[in-house]
């Protein structure tokens, strides 16, 4: 199987990657040198902070240049401003809406070819609770995540499933080695991911969990 991971040097990302092990993996970070563990060496790295949208169009021509066909794409990376709106500064407004929404889009777009070539093409989305819920110092992330939602459901429409697109609506998970006892691990999401892609029946969307998990308005980090 050949899978494209984004953000996969750290975090649910690198779970992905430990999980997918068997396959040719064409991995992602924002720079060569996040990828530090000596795990990643025999597979294809890539380097390009989506920040410019210029390196999504060029990082598809990388690995366009090393396969022609993709069987999974995984659209994970992310990143999260935990700021109330007012104090957000317009780059980090900015950065949220290119790396968590725009270059999802983009490398969806740019790799659906080779994907269309795979006997059986996933895609999937890394969103977010926060699409559903209202957490405070999540405004600009949430709405990020409610727009890659909106546009894999739509994507699917089109598509009319020839290509099997996954939403994964994550509760926190803990990628920053935190103390908070009710978060999920990175690696509990990749296994839901790989139960998923290994079998034949279709999932659309999923929620994930700890099972005592917070529910109301402000999550533990809030500002």
């Amino acid at each position: 199987m050949k899978i494209v991971i984004t953000g996969a040097s750290r975090g649910i990302g690198f779970a992905e990657a430990k999980e997918f092990k068997d396959g040719e993996l064409f991995l992602v970070a924002s720079s060569l040198d996040s990828f530090k563990d000596e795990f990643f060496q025999k597979y294809h790295l890539f380097g390009y902070d989506f920040r410019d949208s210029e390196n999504v169009i060029k990082l598809a021509e990388d690995i366009k240049s090393k396969t022609d066909k993709i069987d999974l794409l995984i659209n994970n990376v992310g990143i999260i401003v935990l700021k109330k709106f007012s104090d957000m500064s317009i780059e980090e407004i900015n950065s949220q809406i290119d790396i968590n929404l725009k270059s999802h889009i983009l490398l969806t777009k740019e790799l659906l070819p080779l994907l269309m070539k795979s006997k059986k093409p996933h895609i999937i989305f890394m969103s977010s609770m926060a699409a559903k819920t209202g957490i405070i110092g999540e405004s600009v992330y949430a709405a990020t995540k409610v727009g890659i939602s909106k546009f894999a459901e739509i994507l699917r429409k089109e598509l009319q499933e020839k290509v099997k697109i996954l939403v994964i609506y994550s509760w926190g998970v803990n990628t920053f080695g935190s103390e908070i006892k009710t978060l999920l691990n990175p690696e509990d999401v990749a296994k839901v991911v790989r139960f998923i892609v290994d079998n034949d029946f279709l999932v659309e969307s999923i929620e994930i969990g700890h099972p005592l998990q917070w529910r109301d308005g402000k999550a533990p980090w809030s500002p």
